[in-house]
């Protein structure tokens, strides 16, 4: 027995020499849980850290230099970008639920609440620095802000303008208007470029039957689209929302001045496809029009929003860096979101053709040269609002898009339209 026990205790001993001489000697350490930052076991001291995406960093050239200047500047941090290419918000919510937790991630501003009042992700308040919060144009500021509470840094400012067809205007014989063009003459405009039958038909104005186009021209008159708490919709009841919507009417009843949904649809299906093909005019975009427009060789020009009431006013998407809140290392998520979302990234964004800053501290200047009309992409930042989003935010916007169907057809009346779809809103938004 005795012989026994004491063999026992010397394979134990040996087996736990073995043990202290493999990790003095660098054995191999147990793996991370997948997910989360980890240390680099070919660069001792150095965490790999888990960026989160809808981008491919190999065919995305600002990310590529984003992670290049973070990395020599920071070299006890690796960045590893991993590429979730459709239906993004959904499947990172799975991912987080089942403990697959990115160190940092993209997210778009309209997934924001959502995310953020189910607990996902880590407030930034006591991480971010005062001057860091104030460096935010407003429109940043309020779209990253959830119930007072800051939840996310900005990746890119997609702020909407008015795009001319230079082509048409020129055919016709008018003149572009001056950067502070009113309501007023932009109507006046559009009828002018309104004419023909059939096939040679042409609008002064066109947009698709999309929320963010339909805002767009109601936050130039200043309306809204949800109540203060989120609980039910506005239409009805705000004075510049009705506003908004009688205009948005009369653009295509009364002044008839817009194709409809099936005359645009003839030239293609893109949103721009009229314009595209020198049939519309006028029209709202993003930065990222002019690229599309670029590629297709269309002749354009941009301006600020026609203003209302003697103010150029327009609204604004956001997209962001988000860190989960059951990140690792909150510390040194910070600082890679901190990087990306401050100046240095965002001048490299900017300087790359990649978004508008979200940062004042971000030189524009070179920006501005490249076009006489860049200056306005700029400018617009200081007086846009955040699109609006809502927790329910998904299915309100299925319901007012199938109601504005029938508003642009003249099916039905504004004060109708706008009183149907408040009823609705408050079964979809009090969820």
């Amino acid at each position: 027995m005795k012989k026994s026990f004491f063999s026992k205790l010397t394979v134990l001993i040996l087996a736990l020499v073995m043990v202290f001489s493999l990790a003095a000697c660098g054995g191999k350490p147990a793996s991370a849980p997948e997910g989360t930052s980890k240390q680099d076991a070919a660069s001792p001291g150095v965490q790999t850290l888990k960026v989160y995406t809808w981008w491919d960093i190999t065919k995305v050239e600002h990310l590529k230099k984003m992670k290049e200047d973070f990395e020599a500047e920071n070299p006890d941090i690796k960045l590893e970008f991993i590429t979730i290419p459709s239906k993004y918000a959904d499947t990172m919510v799975t991912k987080l639920a089942g403990g697959e937790i990115p160190d940092v991630m993209m997210l778009a501003m309209d997934q924001i609440p959502r995310y953020a009042l189910s607990g996902m992700l880590l407030p930034l308040d006591d991480m971010a620095s005062q001057d860091y919060k104030d460096s935010l144009y407003p429109v940043v500021k309020d779209a990253l802000t959830v119930q007072g509470t800051m939840y996310a840094a900005a990746r890119d400012v997609t702020p909407k303008v008015m795009y001319l067809n230079t082509k048409m205007f020129a055919e016709a014989g008018i003149e572009i208007p001056a950067d502070n063009w009113t309501l007023e003459e932009f109507t006046d405009i559009a009828k002018k470029l309104t004419k023909g039958t059939g096939a040679e038909s042409q609008w002064g104005y066109y947009w698709k039957n999309y929320t963010d186009q339909t805002y767009a021209l109601m936050a130039s008159f200043g309306g809204k689209l949800y109540s203060d708490d989120g609980k039910s919709s506005v239409l009805s009841t705000d004075e510049k929302t009705m506003e908004a919507l009688k205009y948005m009417y009369d653009l295509y009843n009364t002044y008839k001045v817009c194709p409809s949904a099936a005359q645009a649809s003839q030239f293609g299906d893109s949103e721009f496809s009229p314009f595209m093909a020198n049939k519309v005019a006028m029209q709202i975009g993003a930065l990222s029009t002019a690229s599309t427009f670029d590629a297709n060789g269309t002749e354009y020009t941009v301006l600020p929003m026609p203003s209302v009431d003697g103010v150029s006013r327009t609204s604004s998407f956001v997209n962001s860096w988000v860190i989960p809140k059951a990140a690792k290392n909150p510390d040194l998520s910070w600082r890679v979101v901190e990087f990306l979302s401050g100046k240095q990234g965002q001048q490299i964004a900017l300087d790359m053709n990649y978004g508008l800053p979200a940062s004042k501290e971000v030189d524009t200047t070179a920006f501005e040269a490249k076009t006489p009309y860049n200056k306005y992409f700029v400018q617009a930042l200081e007086a846009a609002v955040p699109f609006p989003v809502n927790l329910n935010g998904a299915g309100f916007q299925t319901m007012f898009q199938k109601e504005c169907e029938a508003l642009w057809a003249g099916a039905v009346a504004p004060e109708d339209f706008a009183k149907n779809v408040d009823a609705q809103a408050k079964q979809i938004l009090s969820k």
